[in-house]
Order: structure tokens, then sequence, then C-alpha cells
């Protein structure tokens, strides 16, 4: 069992350094492509407008291939930002959290009030902070997508031995899958919430996920402060 554990700390490592290489890729390759074909268009779009009688689709049509560059590029920075690396290693679990907060609001212009019951213990180990933050990063990100509302709260604990964060939204809901049948997570519109579960799970957490449709919807994880 204790190679087991080490072997899930260690995936959880990995997986973490692909995922901050995969967005320095994309930050260093696509976005700065589409920065360009959005300067190049918006100068075209200003030779174009001199031009007399030119045939009204033309200018509607490079107006609408610039309002979906500028919108694409957008989405493409929320997302990098949300995925960015915290500084994991040495700041405590409490500074991250609300760092991720507070990066969450200036992106998107949403409010999300924060509570922290502390004390929250500074020996938290790296893969149970990765784990939780994750989860928030990935709860967040959804209620912005999903919820139809611009607001949430977030809460983080310790309770019985256990971390647990809780993630809350007055939206529109859904029907969650049961997260402790496999095979229901395995559908590609819930790979999110495969993701928490198979995260938490690697540390000897739990997902739990509350929503009714019209009722907003709750996600929470429980998680050992080392690890198991």
């Amino acid at each position: 069992m204790p190679d087991r554990n080490l072997a899930a700390r260690r995936l959880l490592a990995v997986t973490e350094e692909e995922l901050q290489r995969i967005v320095l890729d994309i930050h260093d390759g696509p976005v700065q492509n589409l920065f360009a074909a959005l300067s190049q268009l918006t100068l075209l779009q200003g030779q174009l407008a001199v031009i007399p009688r030119l045939p009204a689709e033309c200018v509607a049509t490079t107006s609408r291939a610039i309002g979906l560059l500028e919108v694409s590029l957008s989405d493409i920075r929320d997302l990098i930002g949300a995925f960015r690396a915290p500084e994991f290693a040495n700041s405590g679990l409490d500074k991250i959290v609300e760092d991720i907060v507070i990066q969450h609001e200036a992106l998107t212009s949403s409010v999300v009030s924060l509570e922290i019951k502390k004390p929250i213990p500074k020996d938290v180990s790296l893969s149970v902070k990765i784990v939780l933050c994750r989860t928030l990063q990935e709860a967040l990100s959804n209620v912005r997508r999903h919820s139809g509302v611009n607001t949430a709260a977030v809460k983080l604990w310790m309770e019985k031995k256990h971390l647990v964060i809780e993630i809350t939204d007055s939206g529109r809901g859904f029907a969650p899958p049961p997260v402790d049948d496999p095979q229901v997570t395995e559908l590609h519109k819930q790979i999110g919430l495969r993701g928490m579960r198979e995260r938490a799970e690697l540390v000897g957490g739990k997902l739990f996920i509350e929503s009714r449709s019209g009722k907003g919807t709750l996600i929470r994880v429980e998680a050992p402060i080392h690890g198991e």
C-alpha cells in the first residue's frame, strides 16, 4: 500500500508538470498566432473602410471574423489563467486558495465569497494541495461556463483530520451522475467530474456532488492532510 500511495503522489506531480507544459505551449504557439491573425484582420478592416463602393458584406464578414478571434482569445486567456500553476510547494493551502479566488474574479468579473475556517495546517502534503486546488479551479470554471450565474461561494476547513473544500453556486444546476460509478463518469461531457473524482481518490479523498435543476450545485472534496 505505501508503494501504491507513493506512485499516486508521483502521478499527480507528473500530471501537474504536463499540464503546465501544455499551458505554456498554448500560450507560446496558438495564442501568438491568433493575436497575429487578429492584428492582420484589424489592419485589413481599416483599409477596407476607405475603399469606395465596397460591398457591405465584405466589411461585415471582416468584422465577424475579428469578433470571433477576440472571443476565442478571451476564452483561451481565461483557460490559461485558470490553470496557471499556483506556488504549491512553498505556499500554505489557505494562501493558494485565496489567490485562486482572486485570480478567478479578476479574469472573469465574477464575484466569489471566500470563507476559510482557520487554523489550516501548514504541513499539508503537496499532492493534497494539488487535488484540492485543481478541484477548486475546475469547479469555478464550471460555474462560469454552465451555471448561468456569476457568483459562487468557496469554503475551506478542517474536519476530523480531513481537509474539506466546498464550492457552491445558485445557478441552473444539473442531474449529477453517481460519482462512485466509474462507467457513468466515462461519458465525454462528464470528463471534468471524472478528473475530480480520480484526483481525490489518488490521495485517499472523496468527491461529493449535490445538484438539482434550478437549485444550484455543490461540489465538495474531503482529503486527509497528508494523503493516504
